[in-house]
């Protein structure tokens, strides 16, 4: 089967309205970025992920110079893409798929620091992205049980078996920046659970994930980030 574009995929899992994912994926907004800042986005990342942290202001500033580039201009390129975003004061918040604050979802990757996922589906694609074997820790929103996932030579194995992922957006985040549905992509214990948790979330519309596609629309989201 042909693979599909990470566009066409997210637009069938999600509603149309969703128009943060119908611009076309991470993937591809990385893709469509200038050459040399896409050379800073990759180079973020990879600081990213080898401190375990986001990189602070010295570090960005490092990296722009490194590709030719105005610091301030680069950064607000990057967020107006939605692939990178910071506080007011410069903090990074979000470098898609890595987290700059907690959120429940934490990926340890064989031989680099812990690091915390945006949401599910990011946690999934860390070890895709970065090319190495990795754990994902999450827990279940609605029984806070344990969830464990781990990836090794290619293969997955999820405990509990049963685990799903619910990936939905609200009436109160379909306009803005992806990041706002990242609340809702959580791993669940069961397929029951998680249709139970969509049930119950007023103005929330979405869908339940098997794990094979889960995996897809990560790898299809963030594989390709780094080469």
């Amino acid at each position: 089967m042909q693979p599909q574009s990470p566009a066409r995929l997210l637009n069938e899992v999600l509603p149309a309205s969703y128009t943060a994912l119908a611009r076309g994926g991470i993937a591809a907004s990385q893709a469509a970025l200038p050459p040399q800042l896409r050379k800073m986005h990759q180079q973020l990342l990879r600081a990213f992920l080898a401190a375990g942290a986001a990189p602070g202001p010295a570090r960005l500033r490092e990296l722009a110079a490194d590709a030719g580039l105005d610091v301030a201009e680069a950064m607000a390129s990057l967020a107006a893409a939605d692939l990178v975003h910071t506080d007011p004061d410069g903090s990074i918040v979000v470098a898609y798929p890595l987290s700059g604050r907690s959120t429940g979802h934490t990926v340890h990757l064989d031989g680099l620091p812990s690091i915390t996922a945006m949401c599910a589906i990011d946690a999934l694609g860390i070890p895709m992205m970065a090319g190495r074997n990795g754990a994902i820790i999450s827990a279940d929103p609605t029984t806070n049980e344990p969830i464990r996932i781990e990836l090794k030579a290619g293969a997955w194995s999820w405990q509990p078996s049963s685990t799903v992922l619910v990936l939905a957006t609200s009436d109160a985040c379909c306009a803005g920046p992806i990041a706002g549905a990242c609340p809702l992509a959580n791993f669940h214990a069961s397929a029951e659970l998680a249709e139970a948790y969509l049930a119950a979330k007023t103005g929330t519309t979405g869908r339940v994930l098997t794990r094979e596609e889960s995996v897809e629309i990560a790898r299809n989201e963030f594989g390709p980030l780094l080469g």
